[in-house]
């Protein structure tokens, strides 16, 4: 992909009002939205098949959709690599590369918005954004509100500061009286406020959450020695170990693969667009490109080979 908007740093918080747009392969860098709808690609003779304009499927989204020229996605970018900034200030990531890739089946322009994470749901209810990727997890109490598109899998990772809580490398092991640090209405915030409660309830000391208004918040908490460790899923968790290698205050990975194990997707606003990025998304599945753009970020491991709407089944 090519360079799109630059902002201060790998975990930059002063990026929130910026917005960039994806068309295919020609992203360009913009802080507003397009006042004039895009033109779509010209139909293909032929049923489409990879990362190829799909008339059909552009002339089933939304009316108002295809008026406005343009499709809002909200992103949290802390979790990487799926989306995050590079050192260059660059918003990539696997989920940042699907979305070129949709906006050429699509024919439509995306445009990318930075929000925390807590605050995209009800951004999505309330119409400010159209859908969100951002490592979402797929939770019935989630699709009252909102439609997902699944293609991926994760289980969780503890992040450590390196030779500390050696306890915790047993998988089985519990965080009773552990200080955790947490991003504001993430999965992994409402399982740790789970896990305190059975903690207290068997007699032991209840663990201390830490809530931060980002995941990165959270890192930091565990790199400058305010908590013991933090929630990440196991593929940002093992990615963010990796980059830390040979800082002094390095982190390790402990997964727990049989921890919080989910179903995860884009998230789209309540009732007129999962079916069509279903269809995208598949088209990617079914010719290979799909496994082409999440090989590239070493998660070829966590894909799915249907994508499904709505396939969460249980709230954790």
């Amino acid at each position: 992909m090519k360079s799109m908007t630059r902002t201060t740093g790998l975990w930059a918080t002063g990026a929130l009002a910026f917005s960039f747009i994806l068309a295919g392969c020609t992203p360009s860098a913009t802080e507003t939205a397009p006042e004039a709808p895009a033109e779509p690609a010209p139909a293909a003779a032929e049923a489409s098949v990879g990362i190829a304009y799909n008339a059909a499927l552009y002339e089933a989204l939304p009316q108002d959709i295809k008026d406005k020229g343009y499709i809002v996605l909200a992103t949290d970018p802390t979790d990487p690599p799926l989306e995050f900034y590079d050192e260059g200030g660059v918003l990539v990531g696997a989920e940042i590369d699907m979305v070129d890739a949709l906006s050429t089946v699509l024919g439509i322009e995306f445009v990318i918005t930075v929000s925390p994470f807590g605050n995209i749901i009800p951004g999505v209810e309330a119409g400010r954004f159209d859908g969100a990727v951002s490592g979402f997890a797929d939770r019935p109490a989630r699709q009252e509100v909102v439609d997902f598109v699944d293609y991926f899998t994760t289980s969780r990772g503890l992040l450590v500061l390196k030779g500390q809580q050696a306890e915790l490398k047993d998988a089985s092991a519990e965080l009773c009286g552990k200080s955790v640090a947490v991003a504001l209405a993430t999965s992994a915030a409402e399982n740790v406020v789970a896990q305190s409660e059975a903690c207290v309830s068997g007699g032991k000391d209840a663990i201390d959450i830490q809530e931060y208004p980002t995941q990165a918040d959270g890192v930091t908490a565990v790199r400058s020695g305010r908590a013991d460790l933090t929630f990440f899923g196991a593929h940002a968790a093992s990615w963010i170990a990796k980059q830390s290698e040979g800082d002094a205050d390095e982190l390790e990975v402990f997964l727990r693969p049989e921890d919080g194990k989910d179903i995860n997707g884009i998230l789209l606003r309540k009732g007129d667009l999962a079916e069509v990025f279903q269809a995208a998304i598949q088209q990617l599945m079914d010719s290979g490109d799909f496994e082409t753009i999440w090989t590239k970020w070493g998660l070829q491991n966590v894909i799915l080979t249907t994508a499904t709407i709505n396939g969460g089944t249980v709230d954790k």
